[in-house]
C-alpha cells in the first residue's frame, strides 16, 4: 500500500512479499550495515524480521518506516520513515539506502516526508535522530532537514550523537 508521494519518490508501508528480495540484498551489504546498530550486514531472515517490524508498527501507531522506491525508475532505493523508541520514549526518523542510491538527495527528500506526517499527521511534537559519530553522511541529513544538534547518547551500549527537530521549527524548512 502506498502511503505517500514526493517529487521523486514513493514511499510505501513495507510489505514482505514485495520487498524482500531488494531490502535484504541492501540489508546484507556491509556499507549499509556498519551505520545500524547491529554494525554489520543483515542476514535474509534478520531482513524479513526487520520488514515485519516495520510493518507492525504502522498498524500499532499508524506511522512508521517507509520502504523507499524511485519514482520514475521503480528501483528500490532504502527505508526511512519513523520509529518509535519505546525505551527512550521518543520518535525517531531513521534511514538505511543502498549504496548506488547516495548522493542523490533521496535520503533527505523522504526524511523530509517524514518529518511531514510526524508534525501534520501523527502530532508529534518533538522526533529525534541518532548517528554513529563518524557517519557524516547521516548527519549532514539530519542538519539538512532542519534537525540541531541535542548532545551525545548511549544507548544498548552504542555511542551515538543525537539530533532533534520541534513541531514549531519543523515549520520553518
Amino acid at each position: 500500500m502506498k502511503v505517500r508521494e514526493t517529487e521523486r519518490l514513493l514511499l510505501y508501508v513495507p510489505d514482505l512479499e514485495r520487498d524482500l528480495e531488494v531490502h535484504a540484498v541492501m540489508m546484507a551489504d556491509e556499507s549499509v550495515g556498519y551505520w545500524l546498530p547491529k554494525g554489520t550486514g543483515y542476514t535474509r531472515e534478520e531482513t524479513a524480521k526487520l520488514i515485519g517490524y516495520f510493518s507492525n508498527h504502522w498498524t500499532r501507531h499508524q506511522y512508521g518506516p517507509w520502504a523507499v522506491y524511485n519514482k520514475e525508475s521503480g528501483m528500490f532505493l532504502g527505508h526511512c520513515g519513523l520509529n518509535r523508541i519505546a525505551d527512550l520514549d521518543r520518535t525517531e526518523v531513521l534511514y538505511a539506502f543502498a549504496k548506488e542510491a547516495r548522493g542523490n538527495g533521496y535520503c533527505t527528500e523522504a526524511a523530509k516526508a517524514a518529518l511531514d506526517l510526524a508534525f501534520t499527521q501523527a502530532d508529534l511534537e518533538t522526533v529525534i535522530a541518532l548517528a554513529k559519530p563518524d557517519n557524516e553522511p547521516s548527519i549532514r541529513v539530519m542538519q539538512k532537514i532542519g534537525m540541531t544538534y541535542a548532545g551525545q547518547l548511549q544507548f544498548r551500549n552504542i555511542d551515538f550523537v543525537q539530533y532533534e527537530i520541534h513541531h514549531t521549527a519543523q515549520r520553518r524548512t
